[in-house]
């Protein structure tokens, strides 16, 4: 039997196995615009984004978690979109040539995205499923450990960030991060996560800015797909929290039924900013309601 829920998760219940699956984006029509397109990322550079991901991630997914990493590499289909899923032993990811040729994409956006879809597997607390990270942990796991972990040695590309993101997300880099290293290492996520903001805001007819945060607050944590600006704000958080987010645990999955619990939520805020802890790169209100 399978089961939906309200954001796009299908999960297969019995014989101990458990069968999700997750939308980048919500529902569009954007791959009827795919042939009108000029892309800035080549088939090549789709690849190679790939390479990198399985590289760093799949020993780590075998060896520590148990499971087999499986990167699909769907060039050749105009989805505009990518989606996770777990079934038995395989952990999937979906990577869509439609969502690779969009404009607003550039090749570090679309790094953005995988990190994302790995995010649903490895970034724990908040839960959307028994073993999914909702789409706003999954977003900030993007650019709080994932970009992190595979452009830290990218030190001259790094650099060259400083002279791409405007004065405003400058100043926030350099206010978080005391090396230089770190600080155009914050400069390239900021500007990756632009690109992608740009994208999910355009899906909605807005615009987002990183001078204009999203003011909602929410009651309870929402486990759907947030608006561009909060997303935009989701990236920038994960950008600037110093925390060591460590991809051997996935905080709170251990905890079964309770994995949404406070008890899960300390022990994330051991591998994220919390507002316990830390002033700066906190998961934004505007999706995520903190139970500590």
């Amino acid at each position: 039997m399978l089961r939906g829920t309200n954001i796009g998760l299908c999960i297969g219940l019995g014989m101990m196995s458990t069968f999700a699956f997750g939308d980048f984006l919500p529902p569009n029509d954007l791959h009827l615009q795919d042939t009108i397109m000029s892309s800035n990322v080549t088939e090549e550079d789709f690849n190679a984004a790939i390479d990198l991901a399985e590289e760093a991630y799949a020993p780590i997914i075998r060896d520590v978690h148990g499971g087999t990493l499986k990167i699909n590499r769907l060039w050749s289909n105009n989805t505009v979109n990518a989606s996770a899923s777990q079934f038995f032993g395989s952990w999937s990811v979906n990577m869509y040539g439609g969502l690779a040729r969009r404009p607003e994409i550039t090749i570090d956006g679309f790094t953005l995205v995988l990190c994302h879809e790995i995010g649903h597997h490895l970034g724990g607390y908040p839960f959307s499923s028994s073993w999914a990270a909702n789409e706003g942990q999954s977003d900030y796991f993007a650019t709080l450990s994932c970009a992190k972990m595979l452009w830290s040695d990218d030190l001259e590309l790094n650099a060259s960030f400083r002279d791409q993101i405007g004065e405003y997300p400058r100043t926030l880099c350099e206010a978080s991060w005391n090396y230089q290293e770190d600080v155009d290492l914050c400069y390239r996520t900021m500007a990756a996560g632009k690109s992608l903001a740009d994208l999910l805001s355009a899906l909605k007819g807005q615009t987002v800015d990183f001078k204009t945060p999203d003011a909602n607050r929410v009651s309870r944590t929402d486990n759907s797909h947030p608006d561009g600006q909060c997303r935009l704000d989701t990236y920038v958080a994960g950008a600037l929290c110093q925390a060591k987010f460590d991809p051997e645990l996935i905080p709170g999955k251990d905890f079964g039924s309770s994995r949404n619990s406070a008890r899960a939520e300390e022990e994330s805020a051991l591998y994220t900013c919390s507002r316990l802890d830390y002033d700066e790169g906190i998961r934004p209100r505007c999706w995520f309601a903190p139970l500590l």
